[in-house]
């Protein structure tokens, strides 16, 4: 992967939104990254070909604009105090299955968002079938839930089986370590079905962390009935900042997005997961 030099931040200028940003501002002050603000609006017609002396006819969705606008002028202000480049990007009517086309058609190195546990995503851009977004667009995605921590991101936790034809992935997130300056642990979620033993299952991960990584880092594996379940309760012992893990369509720990319960256990973390798509 290449350096983090474009964010796309999608906003409903929400309390999550908010966040997101927050996380936004960290990031991009610790790469240098130029930042692009992505807000979508409905309107009854069709209001980049509306006449403007017929905008009159309209005043609120007139009123939402404007008012959509000067917050996107806000937080471009807000980030340019800190010596970031940002652009500003208002869409109209644009629905949610045709927003991954809108970032894989630029260059963007990552995508910013906020989310609501269980209960999914909200609004347009973030709206429920936001899972549409994150399950087929081709960058890397920051899924958060919370405020940043003050100190920005220290540990990131890998969950992965660690197989060579998901080496693409793992490059990827160690050269964003790098970036970020994060620590890594490796996690490996040692299931009935794919049973491995705990000396074979240490020795892979302290090959793998021996040649691939760049920065020092730690180990870690958990016997649990499935990926999720392992996942979740190594998140919540550990006192990682960001878990990052890949989308296939084929592994369950690849639909981590799915609405099935076991899954729902990984969604209702509060810790921001940075999704790559396969």
């Amino acid at each position: 992967m290449a350096a983090i030099k474009k964010i796309l931040l999608l906003t409903d200028f929400s309390q999550l939104s908010d966040y997101a940003t927050q996380h936004a501002l960290q990031i991009a002050k610790k790469t240098g990254a130029a930042v692009t603000f992505l807000h979508v609006i409905n309107t009854p017609v069709d209001w980049v070909k509306l006449p403007l002396e017929h905008e009159q006819y309209y005043p609120e969705t007139k009123a939402q604009i404007g008012n959509a606008k000067a917050k996107l002028s806000a937080m471009g202000i807000e980030f340019s105090k800190n010596g970031l480049q940002t652009t500003e990007s208002l869409l109209y009517n644009i629905g949610v299955e045709n927003i991954p086309s809108f970032i894989n058609h630029r260059d963007f190195d990552l995508v910013i968002m906020g989310s609501h546990g269980s209960s999914g995503f909200k609004e347009v851009a973030l709206g429920s079938n936001a899972q549409k977004v994150v399950r087929q667009t081709k960058v890397p995605t920051l899924i958060v839930k919370a405020a940043p921590k003050p100190d920005g991101f220290k540990r990131m936790v890998i969950a992965s089986n660690f197989e060579t034809k998901q080496q693409s992935f793992h490059q990827a997130l160690f050269d964003m370590s790098e970036q970020l300056q994060t620590e890594l642990d490796l996690l490996y979620v040692n299931t009935p079905y794919k049973f491995k033993e705990s000396e074979d299952i240490n020795a892979m991960l302290n090959n793998f962390c021996e040649h691939s990584a760049q920065r020092s880092c730690s180990i870690h594996h958990v016997d649990a009935l499935n990926e999720e379940r392992g996942v979740a309760y190594f998140m919540k012992q550990s006192n990682a900042d960001v878990l990052a893990i890949a989308t296939t369509g084929k592994s369950s720990l690849a639909q981590l997005f799915s609405p099935s319960v076991t899954e729902a256990v990984i969604n209702h973390l509060d810790i921001p997961t940075l999704v790559f798509h396969l």
